[in-house]
Order: C-alpha cells, then sequence, then structure tokens
C-alpha cells in the first residue's frame, strides 16, 4: 500500500515559527483531534506523546523524528507530518520533519513498516527537497503518489537491522578489537575484508579465550589457581595475535529480505544475540536480540 493512501491533506502542517517539540506535538494533537474521532485526545494524547518520547527516542540522524502512539479502542492509523523551517533540537540532533503515527494496539508490523518507508525517503535528498517544498498537505501526497513510496506488508530483517554497523578488519590486532569494543558498547562484531566483504564474527568470549591457557581449558575445577594472574596471556599477546587468528568462521548470517520471525527462530535455535546480516557476500548490516526487543516488541 502505498504511504500517501495513509495521509489526509489536512493533518500535514509547514510550520514557518520557531517553536518547542511540545508545542509541535500540540499543534499535530490539534490538528488529529478535529479531524479524526480518537479515544484519547487533547492534553491526555499529548502527554502520552511526550511520555513515550522519553521511554525510546524518536529521532533520526537524517532529520526525521517519528513519534508514535498504540492506542486501546482504535481501528484505524492516523498520521500526521510537520515540516519545519526552523528545525528542532532532539538531543544535539536536528529535526525538520516529525511525523506522528497513531496505530491500534495490534499493528506494530504496520508501524514498523511505515517508519522504514520514511527513513527510506529521509535519506533521498531530493525526495526530502520535493517534499518541503510542496505548498500545502495535497502537494505532499501528490509528490508521495508520484514518488509511490510504499509501505511493505511483511516485515523483514532490513527493516529493523542496524545499518553501517561497526565491523573490523582480520589483520587488525586484538588490541584495536578491545577498543572498538568499548568504544561502540558492544560484545561482538562481524569480520570483513578490505572490500566489506564477510569473513567471519568475533566476539568477546573469542577474545577471553587467549586469555586462559589451553591446559586450564581441559581442567574440570580451578579454584586452587589462585595465584595465576587472570587473563595474563591475553595482555602480553593482544599486540601480536590478529582478529583472524580468533574469529570463527562460516558461522550463520542472515539475509536482508529474511522475516523477524526468521531471524527469531535463528537466535534461539543457535544461541545467538546478534547476526551478521550480509547481501551478495558483503556486510550490510548486523541484527541483534535486543533490536528485535526494542523494535517490535517495544514498538
Amino acid at each position: 500500500m502505498l504511504l500517501a493512501s495513509y495521509l489526509d491533506a489536512r493533518n500535514i502542517l509547514f510550520e514557518r515559527r520557531v517553536l518547542t517539540k511540545e508545542q509541535v506535538y500540540q499543534l499535530l494533537v490539534e490538528n488529529i483531534c478535529h479531524n479524526n474521532p480518537l479515544p484519547i485526545c487533547g492534553s491526555k494524547l499529548l502527554e502520552m506523546i511526550l511520555k513515550r518520547d522519553e521511554e525510546a527516542p524518536t529521532a533520526y540522524p537524517t532529520g526525521i523524528a517519528i513519534p508514535h502512539i498504540r492506542m486501546d479502542g482504535f481501528e484505524d492509523t492516523v498520521v500526521a507530518m510537520a515540516f519545519m523551517q526552523n528545525p528542532l533540537d532532539y538531543e544535539g540532533r536536528k529535526i525538520s520533519w516529525i511525523v506522528l503515527i497513531i496505530t491500534n494496539k495490534s499493528s506494530s508490523k504496520l508501524y514498523l513498516n511505515m517508519v522504514a518507508a520514511l527513513l527510506r525517503l529521509s535519506k533521498d535528498g531530493a525526495a526530502m527537497a520535493a517534499l518541503a517544498s510542496a505548498q500545502d498537505g495535497h502537494g505532499v501526497i501528490h509528490n508521495l503518489k508520484r514518488m509511490q513510496t510504499e509501505v511493505k506488508k511483511d516485515l523483514a530483517v532490513a527493516d529493523i537491522m542496524i545499518g553501517n554497523s561497526v565491523s573490523i578488519n582480520p589483520e587488525a590486532k586484538l588490541s584495536e578489537l578491545s577498543r572498538l569494543m568499548a568504544e561502540n558498547h558492544v560484545a561482538g562484531m562481524p569480520v570483513v575484508d578490505k572490500d566489506m566483504r564477510y569473513v567471519g564474527e568475533v566476539d568477546v568470549l573469542n577474545l577471553l579465550k587467549v586469555g586462559i591457557p589451553d591446559y586450564m581449558m581441559m581442567m574440570d575445577h580451578v579454584g586452587f589457581l589462585s595465584s595465576y594472574e587472570p587473563l595474563e596471556q591475553l595482555f602480553n599477546q593482544e599486540d601480536t595475535i590478529t582478529v583472524g587468528e580468533i574469529m570463527v568462521t562460516g558461522d550463520k548470517i542472515l539475509a536482508p529480505s529474511d522475516s523477524v520471525i526468521e531471524a527469531v527462530l535463528q537466535m534461539l535455535q543457535h544461541k545467538k544475540r546478534f547476526f551478521s546480516v550480509v547481501e551478495n557476500g558483503k556486510l550490510v548490516g548486523i541484527l541483534t536480540a535486543m533490536d528485535v526487543f526494542k523494535r517490535v516488541i517495544q514498538a
């Protein structure tokens, strides 16, 4: 279904004033409540949107914010937009396009696919310029119809994965791996060659294993080794051993077109919390169990 099919020109605003996020949300709520019969409206709806925003940030680096509410007793989907001449500041991110989505409790898949369509648009400079230069809501809808921007029916890995994810080269030393893990707050990452071709994965357990001598791995109990310096072997070799020497190869991967339920089953069956997403041999992103939780369950 086309994105334009979910829009009402009366719910699309062009704002030239300098406003706060709360003021913009209030304008969107007033428009929606005036044009659509909702079970909850006014200050109560505004309060729900702001609270949801605090729980899960809705701003993206491409200059779009997509606040969202799933409402009991509402069996429809309403979308409202505001194009800001003076961008809002979302904790350092400049946001010039706000899209408010209100759906029913069972429409998380529709919401996520709508977000995916909006994010694709927000990355297209020409498309954004055309939308922002429209004279009114009718112009926005006309442009979206012309662009044939589609909201897919099914939810795929590509819709919720992290693109441009942190990765590492097999020739990198373990000290570099430790630094990247610490800086990016991750416990594992894909390993790629200079052309971003996927060659394997490495995680913190692969790294820690370097610090344990082989003979210890054969022992059932090591409590008596109280004098052994913890992970001494790792400290002594982190500038000589490469990632390629400890990485796991031939591990399970996902494709961008795989369904989310298929990805969850793979995680459960193989007891993996993160998967590399690979297309035509090249890394295109990663998907973690926490991504599924945050972007599907909590969406």
